[in-house]
């Protein structure tokens, strides 16, 4: 359990430093606005950690959390990371989400895909699917939350200078872990499912 709350709080740490190290005025919104990203990019690396854990176990590898315990903490995150951002869903707080007083394409785009990687987390957390259907569906998912990062970034921009930092955007870290997540995952490949094998033997 310590690795996920190292987690979790070396990403709070980190949007804490990008946002308010040369900018202290942005401490008044530490309890949303800044927590927000911290736990939305641990979220996303906690999905990446949980495939990363079921390679090392297909390869024989034994001790760290499994993969389950992972899964467990990105929804967590990602649980939390909803009202959040809801609540600071206004052109103040996010104005490239914006055309005047509408949500811009990418805006949508940003929304569209998140409740999109919510309802397959969700269906996700049922214990009715195969193995096989499980790793299908996990990919879907982590390819939606790739577009949904990926949509944030498009919107946002790098924005790597004395504001932040001088430190690389949230998204993008949010999107290598999305990525690492996808290659383990591709790499564990599907397992067969059980009632297949029986029928076919």
């Amino acid at each position: 359990m310590w690795k996920i709350v190292g987690l979790y709080s070396f990403s709070v740490a980190y949007a804490i430093v990008r946002y308010v190290a040369f900018t202290p005025a942005n401490w008044a919104n530490l309890p949303v606005f800044i927590l927000n990203k911290g736990v939305s990019m641990a979220a996303a690396l906690c999905f990446a950690m949980a495939f990363w854990q079921q390679w090392r176990r297909l390869r024989g590898a034994t001790g760290g959390n499994d993969p389950a315990t992972w899964f467990r903490a990105g929804l967590f995150g990602a649980l939390a990371h909803v009202p959040m951002s809801l609540v600071l869903l206004r052109p103040a707080y996010f104005k490239e989400f914006f055309a005047g007083d509408r949500l811009s394409f990418n805006g949508e785009a940003v929304i569209l895909f998140g409740a999109l990687t919510l309802g397959c987390l969700y269906l996700l957390a049922r214990t009715t699917w195969s193995a096989e259907h499980r790793w299908w569906l996990s990919l879907v998912t982590m390819v939606v939350l790739f577009s949904h990062t990926l949509s944030m970034g498009v919107a946002r921009g790098v924005n790597l200078n004395r504001a932040h930092a001088y430190l690389p955007p949230m998204w993008m870290l949010s999107l290598i872990g999305v990525v690492a997540g996808i290659g383990f995952l591709l790499l564990s490949r599907p397992p067969r499912d059980a009632s297949a094998s029986a029928a076919t033997s």
